[in-house]
């Protein structure tokens, strides 16, 4: 994989994107970046520049582009490695035109069916990946980090891209840290379905697997029906608020789908049950409306 150096004034010219106070972003700066006439991306400067995690993260950006070929078209995958004066502080990418999912998912001015078109859109990455692992040599991969901040939507063109994968899990890598695989999730009321990580020396707290996938999956659905982040619920409290949802007439394939994020079932892809959400049952779903009823 190439590596672009870079002067510092060069460097110290870049201006870093303006990102929404919606998108999390915990482990770099980004820049605009355009290092040529024809190319006009993205640079990614990690905050670690060294150890384990820095090691990984760069065997993860040669393992996306060795497997470049059989990626979906959908993932915005490294160009090169970027230094300055022979440093190596990160990475560049194509910049994608488009509005973060996440932004997407909390306005309230955008429809609430092409919201539920894009969340049905992740559900198809998921898939994808599924079938790479079935029907080709590339076995070990999964999104890890999967969450709203991490995919861009093209509205236009009525397309979805994951960016971020960086932090994907890939052929043999160390496993990163995630938004929804964490220590205070929903999931450790279900000891032993999720693969907790014993390396300290690593920031991953939850293995990747097709469930933690599915998990963080369906918390992305639940978020985007409660309106804020539901996955620090206890147990109780996650089955009171199901039940809730089975008042205000949520489709129950849906409702035994997230009822199995803490069973021990395997989580299902639920992207095929979204269409049956409706203006007024994903109004009525919405936190602030719940803790009405209950007199909160």
């Amino acid at each position: 994989m190439k590596t672009i150096d870079i002067s510092k004034k060069k460097f110290s010219n870049l201006q870093p994107l303006v990102l929404s106070n919606k998108i999390v972003n915990t482990e770099a700066v980004i820049y605009h970046f355009r290092y040529s006439s024809d190319y006009d991306g993205v640079l990614k400067k990690l905050y670690l520049s060294s150890g384990n995690v820095f090691a990984s993260k760069l065997y993860t950006i040669e393992m996306l582009n060795y497997y470049r070929d059989i990626l979906p078209e959908s993932f915005v995958i490294p160009d090169a490695l970027v230094s300055v004066r022979g440093e190596i502080v990160g990475f560049c990418m194509p910049k994608v035109m488009g509005d973060n999912l996440s932004v997407l998912l909390s306005d309230d001015n955008v429809d609430y069916r092409e919201q539920l078109f894009y969340l049905k859109c992740v559900g198809e990455e998921i898939e994808k990946l599924n079938n790479i692992r079935k029907y080709s040599c590339l076995k070990d991969i999964y999104f890890g980090d999967l969450q709203e901040c991490n995919f861009v939507v093209d509205r236009n063109l009525k397309k979805l891209f994951a960016v971020d994968l960086d932090s994907c899990k890939i052929s043999g890598n160390v496993a990163m840290a995630s938004r929804y695989l964490n220590s205070k999730a929903l999931l450790n009321s279900t000891i032993n379905k999720y693969i907790i990580n014993k390396d300290d020396s690593v920031l991953a707290y939850i293995i990747p697997t097709i469930n933690s996938d599915l998990y963080c999956y369906n918390i992305m659905v639940l978020n985007y029906l409660y309106g804020d982040n539901i996955n620090n619920l206890n147990e109780s409290s996650f089955y009171d608020y199901l039940n809730y949802l089975k008042y205000v007439g949520i489709d129950s394939n849906l409702l035994d789908s997230f009822s199995k994020l803490v069973k021990y079932k395997d989580n299902d892809n639920i992207s095929c049950y979204l269409d049956s959400l409706n203006r007024e049952n994903i109004c009525r779903a919405k936190g602030y409306v719940y803790r009405k009823v209950l007199g909160k």
